[in-house]
Parts: structure tokens; sequence; C-alpha cells
């Protein structure tokens, strides 16, 4: 009896073992796990049942699901036909493409609502998402999309999307899903649709319009940039949960390109699908050539060098002039080394200062004249980068105009004293008649290039009487001090807005958030801001921008940094690139080289 009740324990620990792991094998933060890709063409998901009603309650924006047959009369469509194709004839499918990444695991998958910023967004959906409208990158003309067809009619912008667009999953793109996805979003704290424009409405499966607050230059990008599309079958489990929910749920993309296994911590790899819509379109069939794009996760530069040189990486992109010189002095053979100047818009890399926590514009113009800039980037780039001239750089419609704060110890010794330091302490810093030391944090999240700059900052700004105190912090904690509004200064950037610079996300009164790190209460910034969103010609927005680059230079805010616009690329034989478009887009990113076995 006693050894029959022993089998059947030991039969009940075992069956709970199995089940433990099986139950773990299910969960999401497994250490490895896959995902499929649909080849099929499935139906459209149903939409929530009160969906119209939802629609009707939200806020800021009105939203209208109309009949097809009610579309109105009169609208004249445009198409663009004939333009240069993107990418070279010569390129063929298939391979896996191994590049690096020494950013930071993505904590989730959310394509949007995430509860912290997540770097590895723009390679998961940025630079695979197919927009509405784009850009060509070398003409700047408007090229379909989502949309074949456009219009402006009765001030309203108007997307006739292609028959053919479907999502990763094997269904259809419709019109109401720019609708699902404006409410979703809403619902997890985004106001981009409901500040950019004042209804939306959808005419059966195939045609939206929307109605801008302000009709602006480039209306349509403008719309393309903050409309966005949710699949319904998806996103059926939405709810006060999302963020958890759905934190690694990969959701299906219009692009060429979905997520099909991870290992975590290690690498994410991203698989085309071979049924894409828009394969053999113009201005696509030449692009997304490799099969699988697989993510190596590593430590930093110097590991990635380690694993290109051993032939574990395919391309190395570097902007580091003295590791570039260091490993390819002499390329190994069968590496070939390329140079590019680009010309697209540029994030704007620099030190934030925070208006809030250092309330004195005096004390920040000092500061801004205190941080040798010039001699940090002699350091870093060895002579071989550019200064950011101004906020906003790399549009074609918009002009440089702004002054830019130089080095200069006898300014900022003037600008302080103006702020009531002028006495200077034993340790040669300056101090108030309270005897209060100039002291502010510099905070940053460390890596070689960054610490060299602060460093050398630090040690230059001694001269000019202020203490700058390093303090590197994980960028989760960089970015939690900026929406807290903590942080005195910080080295930052952010993607650059598109198709124009998003002033109102980081210099507006009312802007919260990861793009917000000025902390800026200015009725007149705020003013300027409104000039550039409703400037109707391309001479009055170049003016607008000018007079707002020009008072975010008064107000001490900002310390241009470097230009991303010089990139050197180390490729295996096996990788090949089209011999022109480089410079209007990203090397790694465009999706046009392609591999050769």
């Amino acid at each position: 009896m006693k050894k029959l009740i022993l089998t059947a324990c030991l039969l009940l620990c075992i069956g709970g073992l199995l089940y433990l792991l099986a139950l773990r094998s299910a969960q999401p933060h497994a250490d490895s796990y896959q995902f499929s890709l649909s080849e099929q063409i499935l139906p459209p998901a149903p939409y929530p049942q009160d969906f119209a009603l939802q629609l009707g309650q939200m806020q800021g924006v009105e939203i209208e699901l109309r009949a097809a047959a009610s579309l109105p009369r009169g609208i004249c469509w445009q198409q663009a036909h004939g333009f240069p194709e993107i990418g070279s004839p010569q390129a063929r499918k298939g391979g896996t493409m191994r590049l690096c990444n020494v950013g930071p695991f993505p904590a989730n998958f959310l394509a949007f609502g995430s509860p912290s910023p997540q770097f590895f967004h723009y390679n998961m959906f940025d630079c695979v998402e197919v927009p509405l409208v784009r850009a060509h990158p070398d003409s700047g003309e408007l090229i379909p999309g989502l949309a074949e067809a456009w219009a402006l009619h009765e001030g309203m912008l108007w997307f006739r999307l292609h028959p053919q667009a479907r999502y990763s999953n094997g269904r259809p793109v419709r019109a109401a899903d720019f609708a699902l996805g404006a409410l979703l979003r809403s619902r997890s704290g985004q106001r981009a649709l409901a500040d950019f424009a004042s209804c939306l409405h959808v005419y059966g499966d195939s045609v939206l319009a929307v109605k801008p607050r302000v009709l602006g230059v480039l209306p349509h990008l403008s719309a393309a940039a903050v409309l966005h599309p949710a699949e319904p079958g998806f996103y059926a489990e939405f709810g006060s949960d999302y963020t958890t929910r759905y934190a690694h749920r990969v959701p299906p993309t219009t692009g060429a390109y979905s997520v099909c296994a991870v290992q975590r911590g290690r690498f994410i790899a991203l698989q085309r699908n071979k049924n894409w819509w828009a394969a053999q379109l113009p201005g696509f069939r030449y692009t997304h050539n490799a099969d699988v794009i697989e993510h190596h996760f590593l430590t930093d530069e110097a590991q990635a060098w380690e694993f290109f040189l051993k032939g574990k990486l395919d391309l190395m992109q570097t902007r580091n002039i003295a590791a570039w010189q260091q490993y390819l002095s002499t390329p190994p053979q069968g590496v070939r080394c390329h140079r590019f100047e680009l010309t697209y818009p540029m994030p704007p890399y620099g030190i934030a200062l925070n208006a809030r926590t250092i309330p004195d514009v005096n004390i920040r113009r000092g500061l801004l004249f205190s941080l040798d800039m010039q001699a940090a980037m002699q350091l870093i780039f060895r002579g071989e980068a550019q200064r950011l001239p101004q906020f906003a750089v790399g549009y074609r419609h918009l002009p440089t105009t702004a002054p830019v704060y130089e080095y200069n110890p006898q300014a900022a010794r003037a600008a302080f004293a103006a702020a009531g330091f002028s006495l200077v302490g034993a340790d040669g810093f300056l101090r108030n008649q309270q005897g209060h030391k100039l002291s502010v944090r510099l905070t940053f999240s460390p890596s070689l290039k960054v610490n060299t700059l602060v460093q050398t900052l630090a040690r230059r700004a001694a001269a000019c009487g202020v203490e700058i105190v390093a303090e590197p912090l994980p960028w989760q904690s960089c970015a939690r001090q900026v929406r807290e509004q903590s942080h005195d200064m910080l080295f930052w950037a952010t993607v650059a807005g598109h198709p124009l610079p998003d002033y109102r996300s980081c210099f507006h009164s009312d802007s919260r958030g990861d793009d917000a790190p000025f902390c800026l209460n200015s009725k007149e910034v705020d003013a300027a801001i409104v000039d550039v969103e409703e400037a109707a010609s391309l001479p009055e927005l170049a003016a607008a921008s000018a007079r707002l680059e020009q008072l975010i230079y008064e107000q001490a805010v900002w310390l241009p940094a470097w230009m991303e616009n010089r990139v050197n690329v180390a490729v295996h034989s096996r990788v090949h690139l089209p011999q022109q478009g480089y410079g209007t887009y990203d090397v790694a990113d465009s999706h046009t080289y392609w591999l050769s076995d």
C-alpha cells in the first residue's frame, strides 16, 4: 500500500513538473521563442461590437464611419507614375543579413503606448511599416504607400487605399483600421491625431479623409505621420491591461518584415513575408531583399567589431572615427569600405537644459558658454565631425540661420555674475552671496563616446567657475528623469521629426514625456511654434522656423552637439549596395542592400 501511495505521489509530482514546464514554455518571458508569419490571404476580422459608439466618445477629434456610397463627387485623385525606382534592378532576394545592435534589448514589442522608450521600436516598426504616402528620398515628390491615390478636396485630405494592402497576418488593411488605430492610441495617452486634425471620416473599406486643424505645407505627409492602422483581430483583447497583456505579442505589420524569432538579451530576427502585398510595386520591388535580418545585441562597439572581423556580422556601420582607423586602416581581404555624406534630417544630439530646475536664463547662458563642445568633438571624432548648426537640420525646406553658443569663459563668468555668482571659492568654483556653489548635474547614458564628451565638458567648464557633476545612469533612468522633469542637464537626442521637425513635442509649454527635456514655459515660443505649424507656404515656413530657432537660442536651453551626417560602412563581399541613393536615407535601415552566397 505504501509503495502504491509513493508511486501515485511520484506520478503527481512528475505530472505537475511537466505542467509547469509546459506552462513556462508558453509564457512570453521565455528565453527563446518564435513567431509564425501567415502566407495565406485571410478575411478581415470584425471590429468591436460597439465600435461606432466608442469612436463617438473620443475626445478632441470627431471620427465617423460612413457608407462607401456617400463618397462625395468631384474628388480629383492624384497618383504618382514614372518616379525613379528605389534600390537597384540588380538586387536579388534571399539570404540572412546579420547586423549589430548595441542598444538595450527591448522590454516589450508594443507598437504604441509603451511605458518606457524602446530604441528597437525604430528597427521593428519605423523603418518597416508602410505609411499612407511617402516622400521619394531623392526628389521629395509624393509617392504611394498604403494609399494608391490621394487628393485635397474641400479642405480635407483624402486617401484611397491600395486594394492589395495587407498585414503580415494575411488580413486586409481597411480604412476603418485607421479609426481603430486612433482610438487605441488615444486610450494609451497619445493625442497626435487629435492635435493634428478635427475630424476623420471613413468611407467603406477603401477611402478615408482627415480635416487638418491647419492645412500647412506638406499636408499629406503630415497626415501620414499621425495616421496608423490597427488590425482588429490582433487587438480584440485590448483593454486597460494593454501594456502587460500585449507586451510580448508581435503586432502584424504592413511592411515586408515581422519579428519571427527572439533569444532574450541576444538577438531578434525579422523575416520577410514572401507574399508581401507590395513586393512587385514601383518603389518597393528592389527593396527588402534579405529573407531574414538578424539584430544581434552586443555589449559595446568593441565586441561588434570583433564579431564583424570574425565574419559573424555582415555589415558594420559606425561614426566612430577612432574605431574605424583602428580596425580598418588596412581592410581585411573580402571587406569593402564605404563612406557616405548624409542629407536627410539629423537627430538633434546635444545638451538639453531644464528650464524648470535652472530657471535663471543667465545661469543657462553661462552654462552654454562654459561647455566646450568643439573641443569634445575634436577628441571624439578626430576633427572629422561637423557641428549641428541648430535644432532642426537636414530638412530641404528649412534654412540654417540660428547662432550657436561657443566656448567663452569671459562671457560665461559675466552671465554667472548677472545671476549673482561672482565670488570664487577655495576650490575655484563660483559662489553667490549666500555661499551656494555653482554646481550642475549632467545626466547621460554611458558609452565610450559620451563618457569622453562629459569628461571634456566638465574639465573645460571648471575654468569658467562652474562644477559639472557627471551623473551616468541607465537610459531607462535618464528617461524617467525627463518624464519627472527632475534633471538639470542631459545629453539627449530624439528621432528627427517627419516630414517637418516636431518643435511642439519638445519645446511647447504643454509638452511632456521623453521628447520634452527642456521644460520651457514661454508664451513667445508657444506662439512661434503655432506660426510654424500654420505656415501656408514654404517661404512662410522658412521664416517662421528661423524665428523659432532664434528664440530657442535666446532661451538658452539647447547646446547642439554633432551631426550624424557622415557614416562609415564596412561590408563583407557577400553584401551589395546600390550605386546611387545613399545620402538621402540610411544605409542599413533602407533595406536596399542584397546578399549573394
